[in-house]
């Protein structure tokens, strides 16, 4: 007996049944973020409290950094009040040509990760995990690989208070310049420290999935951000907590269609 194509049709298109056809739901990334590296960047509306007083807690985000002749770039960072300097919850920077940084309290407890990893005009995958009961406390991923060149978070027991949101882009102190490039799936765990196997796992070869697969990583993120996909301008939405950024001194332009394939 033949199959008859219009029935079929009919079956998924009719609201009269309760009958489904099987389909695979596909994980879709085609928006990102992009950064002019002279003053936009994005900000929670109220106070970024989910890490206060962890003792544990992961970052994954894709980067397409710009090169440039300002080497000092912000990626992102959770404000503590303070009005200068590398002083906050935590931060990360790319110091073109120099180092990855990411340091929590104040620059002087950081972790340290090859540059040379990151490939300045292309996507690339960065985790860090960081677990103050365990020594190295900071561990970072570029692409799946650790890259980690050295750790100096020693008597750090737990993130602080944040007084302030989280900034992406920039610095809540404004200390080094503007993100240069574009910022997609950006992602913070509270209470997890990733492991290698999450790092492959989220870096897929270059393809990002979906993060709250528990086939792919265990844990879903605390905060999870498309950075443009599902957005709309000038929201970028939380997708799994309720911490929703504000695009600052941007165009609904920002939201763009290059992303990591």
């Amino acid at each position: 007996m033949g199959t008859d194509i219009n029935f079929i049709k009919h079956l998924g298109r009719s609201k009269k049944n309760n009958i489904q056809l099987p389909f695979n739901t596909i994980f879709e990334n085609t928006k990102s973020t992009s950064f002019d590296g002279i003053d936009e960047f994005c900000e929670t509306s109220s106070v970024y409290s989910e890490l206060d007083g962890q003792t544990k807690a992961s970052f994954s985000m894709w980067l397409n950094p710009t090169s440039s002749s300002n080497t000092l770039r912000t990626v992102f960072q959770i404000g503590n009040g303070s009005s200068s300097g590398v002083v906050g919850v935590c931060q990360l920077f790319l110091f073109e040509n120099n180092r990855i940084d990411f340091s929590v309290d104040s620059g002087s407890f950081f972790g340290r990760a090859n540059i040379s990893a990151i490939t300045y005009g292309s996507w690339n995958h960065l985790l860090i995990s960081v677990d103050f009961d365990r020594n190295p406390e900071f561990q970072c991923y570029v692409n799946g690989v650790d890259v980690t060149t050295s750790d100096n978070m020693h008597n750090r027991v737990s993130f602080s208070t944040a007084t302030e949101g989280l900034f992406i882009g920039e610095f809540a102190t404004g200390h080094y310049t503007p993100f240069l490039g574009a910022i997609d799936e950006f992602a913070i765990w509270s209470g997890t420290a990733l492991t290698s196997s999450d790092a492959t796992a989220i870096y897929n070869n270059g393809q990002p999935n979906d993060l709250n697969d528990n086939s792919i990583v265990a844990t879903a993120p605390t905060t999870w951000y498309r950075m443009g996909d599902g957005d709309t301008f000038p929201t970028l939405q939380d997708n799994t907590g309720s911490a929703d950024l504000t695009m600052n001194f941007m165009t609904s332009g920002n939201i763009v269609t290059d992303v990591p394939t």
